[in-house]
């Protein structure tokens, strides 16, 4: 994997984690939408092979 995509997925987890705890009271929930999004963001803008 790449470092855009470890990124996103920690930085995701970090505000999953703080939205999760919020809004759903549940931290556990918060981090598994935030690593999901996170991962889609990486992916999106990792290098691209031509």
């Amino acid at each position: 994997m790449n470092n855009q995509l470890w990124i996103a997925c920690l930085l995701g987890a970090a505000a999953g984690l703080i939205v999760g705890q919020l809004v759903f009271n549940s931290p556990f929930l918060g981090i598994l939408i935030g690593v999901g999004v996170g991962a889609l963001v990486g992916a999106a803008v990792g290098p691209r092979r031509s």
